[in-house]
């Protein structure tokens, strides 16, 4: 019976010890002072800063310069530093993209047009290279397909000096180009004869950062088929060699 109590205190010392160091495996280091285990330290991140696209000067280098050919087409520098219909509002305002994507809030653009040269009836096009920063041009197609679908059945357009009516707009097979790609036939009717139509096409490939636009018409009221393939081509294959872009 007299060695009990000995035994009994030399137990619990041992529990002590025992409890210590799973606190201080569990806790991370004691502060030395007061034996109190320190607050486990945390990992902290910053987030990346949000992706800037190319500037004006890199979109210009991509973009089909003036006398560049597309097939039977040739880039031409446009008199204007952007489309006019960039200027366009639309009613209801959810349709603009498919007027304009200037709206979007892009970081820079370059701006061509491609014709047939000495052929007043050939299919005329307007290139719009944009580019954005972080999310923005992923945003800015997601307008658009919005727009296609809201808008399906007409919009009216204010052309400042008079309004044009959007009797439809239809999805149409886009190209096999970039992240993502939408294209569309827009009906017309005529300003002065409002039993006739005419005829646009718009596609608008995205590739990262840069948006791509193509928006084609003619002085006639033919059906003209589409945005020329040679035309979306050539400038593809331009951007798409000096940004990297994948195919």
């Amino acid at each position: 019976m007299g060695n009990t109590a000995p035994r009994h205190a030399a137990g619990a010392a041992t529990a002590v010890l025992l409890l210590v160091a799973a606190a201080t495996a569990c806790g991370g280091q004691q502060d030395r002072e007061t034996g109190v285990p320190a607050p486990r330290a945390t990992a902290t991140s910053t987030p990346p800063p949000a992706a800037q696209g190319p500037a004006a000067d890199k979109l210009k280098a991509l973009a089909l310069a003036p006398g560049e050919k597309a097939g039977a087409y040739e880039a031409d520098e446009p008199v204007l530093d952007e489309p006019m219909n960039e200027s366009y509002e639309a009613t209801p305002a959810a349709c603009r993209p498919l007027t304009s994507l200037g709206r979007a809030g892009h970081r820079a653009q370059a701006y061509v047009k491609t014709d047939v040269p000495d052929e007043m009836r050939a299919v005329v096009t307007e290139i719009l290279l944009r580019s954005y920063d972080g999310a923005g041009a992923k945003a800015a197609l997601a307008s658009l397909a919005a727009a296609g679908k809201s808008c399906a059945g007409g919009y009216t357009e204010d052309r400042m000096l008079a309004e044009g009516r959007i009797l439809r707009v239809e999805t149409v097979p886009p190209p096999k180009l970039g992240d993502e790609a939408q294209a569309y036939r827009i009906v017309v009717q005529d300003v002065k004869d409002k039993n006739l139509s005419l005829f646009k096409y718009l596609t608008v490939i995205r590739s990262g950062s840069v948006t791509l636009s193509f928006r084609s018409d003619v002085l006639d009221i033919k059906d003209f088929g589409g945005v020329p393939p040679e035309v979306v081509t050539a400038q593809w294959e331009k951007f798409a060699k000096g940004a990297g872009a994948a195919s």
